[in-house]
C-alpha cells in the first residue's frame, strides 16, 4: 500500500466509510511500528474535530479488535514491583496501547495493599472470553465493559456494563461479586448471565446453575437455577425462565420473547456493528418474539423479522439501515405489489 492510499484509507476510516477488504489492508499495514506512529498522529489531528468523536471512537475500537485475531484475554498480571497499575481503557484484545499508546499510570501506593485495575471493552460486532486469575471465565458480549480489580483472599469483585456470561470458579472463602449500576450479584461458584445495558432500561440476572444472592437497594434476593431477576424502575421481580435463552448469545443463538422493537434494533446494532434508524416512532410500541443465529447475515435476519413484524428496510449508507414500521394500508400495498 503506498503512502497516499494509506492516508486516504485513514481519512475514510475515521469517517466510518471503510469496507471489509480495506480493513484487512489497514490491519496489515499497521503491523509496522512506523505506520502505527503515523496513525497516532492522525488520531491527534482528528480529535480536534468534535463532531466526529463518537463515530470515530467506534471505528477505532473495531479496528483495535481486528488487528489481532486472538479473542481470549488473560487478566493474570505479573507483579514485579509494588505499584498500582491502572489500565484506563483497553480494547478487547489488549492492544490499544500497541496501536495508539494506552494509558498506563504507575503510582507508588500509599499503603502496603496492592491494587490493580483492568478495563476490558468488547466493540460492537464482537464478543470476547476473559480468563480471570482465579480460574473464572467471563464471556463478554458486544459493546460491553468489564472492570477487573485485584482479588483478595476474602473477596473477588468485578464491575459490568453491558452483558456477560459468568462461569465462576468456586471459592467458599472468597465470594465473587459483580457490580452493576442497579445491584450486586454475589456467588461462591456458579454459572449465570447478566444483562445490564443502560439503554434497555432494565437489568436481568439469569441463573443456570448453583445459587446467587442479588443485593438491591431494598433487599437481598436468592435465585435458584431456572430463575431470573428483572430490575426496572427500582423494582425487582423474580420469574421462571429458560436460562439457556439468556445465555444463547455465547453460542451465537438468540431467542427473544416480547422485547420492544427498539431493543431488538439496539441488539442488532451491537451484534452486526451497524447503525439502524427507526423512521417512525410507532415502531417503539411493537414487541418482537423470535429466534435466529448470528451466523446469518443482517439481511437474512431482517427478512426473518419481516415475516412476523410489519416492517420494511433499506440500506441508506455503508453500515447504515433505515427501518420503517408499516401501517395496515402499507402492508396491503406491499402484499399486492
Amino acid at each position: 500500500m503506498d503512502n497516499q492510499k494509506f492516508k486516504d484509507i485513514i481519512s475514510r476510516y475515521f469517517r466510518g466509510q471503510l469496507i471489509d477488504s480495506e480493513y484487512e489492508l489497514l490491519t496489515e499495514f499497521l503491523q509496522d511500528i512506523a505506520n502505527r506512529e503515523y496513525l497516532k498522529k492522525a488520531k491527534a489531528d482528528w480529535e480536534q474535530q468534535p463532531e466526529l468523536d463518537e463515530l470515530g471512537y467506534q471505528n477505532l475500537n473495531r479496528l483495535n479488535y481486528h488487528i489481532n485475531s486472538q479473542k481470549t484475554i488473560s487478566a493474570q498480571i505479573p507483579v514485579l514491583r509494588r505499584l498500582w497499575v491502572q489500565v484506563a481503557s483497553v480494547a478487547a484484545i489488549l492492544i490499544f496501547g500497541l496501536l495508539l499508546g494506552s494509558t498506563f499510570t504507575y503510582l507508588t501506593p500509599k499503603s502496603k495493599t496492592l491494587s490493580e485495575q483492568l478495563v476490558f471493552e468488547t466493540p460492537r460486532g464482537e464478543k470476547s472470553l476473559v480468563k480471570l486469575p482465579d480460574g473464572s471465565e467471563v464471556w463478554l458480549n458486544a459493546n460491553s465493559r468489564l472492570v477487573y480489580n485485584s482479588f483478595s483472599s476474602n473477596r473477588r469483585q468485578v464491575g459490568l456494563k453491558g452483558e456477560a456470561f459468568f462461569k465462576v470458579a468456586r471459592n467458599e472463602k472468597a465470594p465473587f461479586v459483580v457490580k452493576t449500576d442497579e445491584c450486586e450479584v454475589e456467588v461462591l461458584g456458579t454459572t449465570f448471565n447478566i444483562m445490564a445495558y443502560n439503554e434497555f432500561g432494565r437489568e436481568e440476572i439469569t441463573l443456570l446453575s448453583g445459587k446467587v444472592n442479588v443485593h438491591t437497594e431494598n433487599a437481598v434476593h436468592v435465585l435458584k437455577p431456572g430463575q431470573a431477576m428483572i430490575l426496572k424502575d427500582h423494582k425487582s421481580e423474580v420469574v421462571d425462565v429458560d436460562p439457556y435463552q439468556a445465555s444463547g448469545w455465547v453460542e451465537n443463538k438468540f431467542s427473544f420473547k416480547n422485547i420492544p422493537l427498539s431493543e431488538l434494533i439496539k441488539r442488532l446494532e451491537n451484534w452486526y456493528d451497524i447503525d439502524i434508524t427507526l423512521e417512525n416512532n410507532t415502531g417503539k410500541e411493537i414487541n418482537f418474539t423470535g429466534t435466529f443465529k448470528n451466523e446469518e447475515t443482517i439481511w437474512q435476519v431482517l427478512d426473518a423479522i419481516k415475516v412476523y413484524t410489519p416492517i420494511s428496510y433499506k440500506k441508506t449508507d455503508l453500515r447504515q439501515i433505515k427501518i420503517t414500521v408499516l401501517n395496515r394500508k402499507a402492508i396491503q400495498n406491499v402484499e399486492t405489489n
